[in-house]
């Protein structure tokens, strides 16, 4: 049992929810953007070359991009899936995604946008994996 202010509860109930956590150390911030930028940049321009031997991985690749990256961000952190890392996460995926592709201005159709998408997508759900 564990004292708390309410009374005693048994350990499981007495665990804090997620939200109610602290919202990580600075060390936490600084690995989780400095080894998601340099997954990020580094499989940008690993996309990059991908795409340009693979036209049809306009989708999947990005989507590996994006789960490493989360990945990444998730071994920065510690662990911490609370706000702000996942926002961290997708946004870093993002950003590879676009250097991979070529940058805003070489959108070319859906398959680009679906792929920048699918990109945000796995770093998210790599980040809580």
């Amino acid at each position: 049992m564990r004292q708390s202010a309410v009374g005693q509860k048994c350990p499981r109930c007495a665990r804090q929810p997620p939200g109610a956590r602290a919202l990580g150390k600075p060390v936490h911030y600084v690995k989780a953007v400095g080894g998601g930028l340099a997954v990020a940049l580094a499989g940008g321009v690993a996309l990059w070359f991908a795409l340009a031997a693979l036209p049809f991985g306009g989708i999947i690749l990005p989507g590996l991009l994006g789960y490493g990256v989360g990945r990444t961000v998730a071994w920065g952190s510690a662990g911490q899936r609370q706000a702000p890392f996942p926002a961290i996460a997708v946004t870093l995926a993002v950003v590879g995604a676009l250097v991979g592709i070529g940058g805003p201005l070489a959108l070319r159709g859906p398959f680009s946008l679906l792929g920048i998408a699918a990109a945000g997508y796995f770093a998210h759900r790599g980040l809580h994996s």
